[in-house]
C-alpha cells in the first residue's frame, strides 16, 4: 500500500514537471512565431505559467457561472475566448510581457496543444484528474435522498455491426468489452433491424416503443406533395417524435444524450429532435464539460489532430487507391471530427456527471464517430479501429463514475444497426444509379437533382424542400405536373 502510494506521488510529480516544462516550452514558441507576443526576460516564461495557472483557479470558476449559456451558445468558442481574457489579465502583472490581440489568442491554444502532447506520449490519463473536477461538481447537485435501486446507462456505437465487433476484440482494440465479456459481467448477443436499418428507425424503437412508416433515414411522402423527410434533420426529427411518442419513453426519468430521438427525456442534451430551436441548445447539463479552463482547449486540439488524421487518411486511400472509394470532399473533415471527437467527450463528461449525482434512473447515449467514419473510409478500414478504441476508452472512464458514485448503475452497450461493405453503383456499372434512372424516365420530364455527401450532418438546419421550391421560383416556365 505504501509502495503504491509512493508510486503514484512520484508519477504525479513528474507528470506536473513535465507539463510546467511543456507549458514553458509553448509559450517560448509563441514568443518565437509570433509579432504580437513578447515575454520580455526569459525567466519570465516560467512566471507566465504560474501566473496564468493561478489566474485560471481564481477566475474560470467566477467566468463559468455567469457566462455559461454565451460559452455554449457559441459552441465553446466564448470559452477560448474567456481563456484569452484571462491571460491577457495574468500577463498586467509580469513586468516584460507585451501582448497584442492575436498573441492572448496564441499563447492559451499553444499551451494547450503542448498539454495534450504530454498527455498523449506520457499515457497520461488527463481524464483521472478531471474526473475529481466533476465529483466536486456533482457532490453540490445531489440531494440528501438517494435511490435505492440501480439507474441503467445505455451507450450505443452508432452502426457496429456484430462482426466488426468481435474482429476489433479480437485486434485488441477494445479490451474493456474483452474484459467484461471473460469477466462474465457482460454478454455479448447479436439481434436483427426491421427492414429500415437505420438510426432514425432504430432508435425510434428502442427509445418510444414504435418507428411505424419511418420506411428510411430519407424518404418521399408522396401524399404530402412528395415531401422530403430526413430522420437526422432537426426540423423532421422534431415532427417524427410527436408522431412516435405517447409519453411514457425509455427516458422518460432519464436523460437523452447525442441522440436522433429523446424518449420523452426532460433532459435533451445535443438531441436533434429537441434542436428545433436556438434555445434548447442550452441545458444546465453540459457545464460538466466546462469545469476547467483547459477541458475544452483540450477538446479543440483533439478536434484539429482527428481533421490531420482525416486528411492524412484521404491521401492513404487515393495513394493506395483504395476501393470501393466515396469522394470525401473538404468540408468532411470538421464534420467527422465533431462526431468523432466532440460529441463522442461531451457525451463522457454528462454522463460522468449525471451518474455521479445519482438522480437519473435512465441514460441513453449515441458515440456516432464510428458510424460517420465506417461511411466514409469503410466499416473495416484502418481508420475504424482508432475510433473503436477511442470509444472502448469511454467505457472505463464510465467505470471509474459507477464505482465512485454513491447509486449502483448497471451499464449496457449496444448498437443501432450494422454496415455492410459494397461498391457504388458507378463503380460497378460505370454510370450513377441517377443517370441510370434518368435513362428510364420520359424525354419531356423535368427534374431537380439534389446532391447529397451521405453524412449525418449535411443541411442539418435547411430543408430540401425550400432548396427545391427556391429552384420552381426561379424556374417559373416549368410545369408543376412534369417536374
Amino acid at each position: 500500500m505504501i509502495k503504491n502510494r509512493i508510486i503514484s506521488s512520484l508519477k504525479t510529480i513528474i507528470t506536473t514537471l513535465l507539463y510546467v516544462i511543456a507549458n514553458i516550452a509553448a509559450v517560448f514558441t509563441v514568443d518565437y512565431i509570433s509579432a504580437d507576443f513578447t515575454i520580455g526576460p526569459e525567466y519570465n516564461a516560467v512566471l507566465i505559467v504560474i501566473v496564468v495557472a493561478i489566474a485560471n483557479s481564481l477566475l474560470w470558476p467566477i467566468f463559468r457561472r455567469f457566462m455559461m449559456k454565451i460559452i455554449i451558445f457559441t459552441f465553446g468558442i466564448g470559452s477560448l475566448l474567456l481563456n484569452s481574457v484571462i491571460f491577457y489579465i495574468a500577463s498586467l502583472f509580469i513586468p516584460g510581457v507585451s501582448a497584442g490581440i492575436y498573441g492572448v489568442l496564441q499563447v492559451p491554444i499553444v499551451m494547450a496543444i503542448f498539454t495534450t502532447f504530454i498527455t498523449n506520449i506520457t499515457n497520461t490519463n488527463y481524464y483521472d484528474r478531471y474526473i475529481q473536477s466533476i465529483f466536486k461538481y456533482a457532490s453540490k447537485q445531489k440531494t440528501a435522498y438517494k435511490k435505492k435501486y440501480p439507474g441503467l446507462i445505455m451507450v450505443e456505437i452508432d452502426g457496429l455491426s456484430i462482426n466488426t465487433l468481435k474482429k476489433a476484440i479480437e485486434k485488441g482494440v477494445m479490451p474493456n468489452i474483452e474484459r467484461w465479456i471473460g469477466e462474465n459481467t457482460h454478454t455479448l448477443k447479436g439481434w436483427e433491424t426491421d427492414l429500415s436499418s437505420q438510426t432514425g428507425a432504430s432508435q425510434a424503437g428502442i427509445l418510444h416503443g414504435n418507428n411505424t412508416d419511418i420506411v428510411a433515414y430519407r424518404w418521399v411522402k408522396k401524399e404530402n406533395n412528395n415531401k422530403i423527410v430526413v430522420s437526422g434533420k432537426l426540423s423532421d426529427a422534431t415532427k417524427i417524435e410527436k408522431k412516435i411518442s405517447n409519453g411514457e419513453g425509455l427516458l422518460v426519468n432519464g436523460i437523452s444524450i447525442a441522440n436522433m430521438f429523446s424518449g420523452d427525456s426532460k433532459i435533451p442534451t445535443l438531441t436533434s429532435s429537441k434542436l428545433n430551436k436556438m434555445g434548447n441548445i442550452y441545458n444546465n447539463s453540459l457545464d460538466a464539460v466546462f469545469l476547467d479552463a483547459y477541458n475544452f482547449q483540450r477538446l479543440v486540439v483533439l478536434f484539429l489532430w482527428d481533421i490531420i488524421l482525416e486528411l492524412t487518411s484521404q491521401l492513404v486511400h487515393y495513394v493506395k487507391n483504395i476501393k470501393p472509394r466515396l469522394r470525401r470532399t473538404i468540408t468532411y473533415p470538421p464534420v467527422r471530427a465533431g462526431a468523432n471527437v466532440v460529441l463522442r467527450e461531451v457525451a463522457t463528461d454528462v454522463l460522468t456527471s449525471e451518474i455521479l449525482t445519482g438522480h437519473i434512473d435512465t441514460a441513453y447515449a449515441t458515440f456516432m464517430g464510428y458510424d460517420e467514419i465506417a461511411h466514409h473510409s469503410g466499416v473495416e478500414d484502418r481508420d475504424v479501429w482508432g475510433t473503436l478504441k477511442k470509444i472502448d476508452q469511454q467505457f472505463s472512464k464510465l467505470t471509474s463514475a459507477i464505482e465512485m458514485s454513491d447509486r449502483d448503475y448497471k451499464l449496457v452497450v449496444l448498437s443501432d444497426h450494422g454496415q455492410s461493405k459494397g461498391a457504388t453503383f458507378k463503380q460497378r456499372y460505370g454510370m450513377t444509379l441517377g443517370k441510370y434512372v434518368r435513362k428510364l424516365l420520359p424525354d419531356d420530364l423535368k427534374m431537380f437533382k439534389t446532391e447529397y455527401n451521405i453524412d449525418h450532418f449535411r443541411d442539418a438546419i435547411i430543408p430540401e424542400n425550400k432548396q427545391i421550391r427556391n429552384f420552381k421560383e426561379r424556374m417559373g416556365d416549368i410545369r408543376g405536373d412534369l417536374f
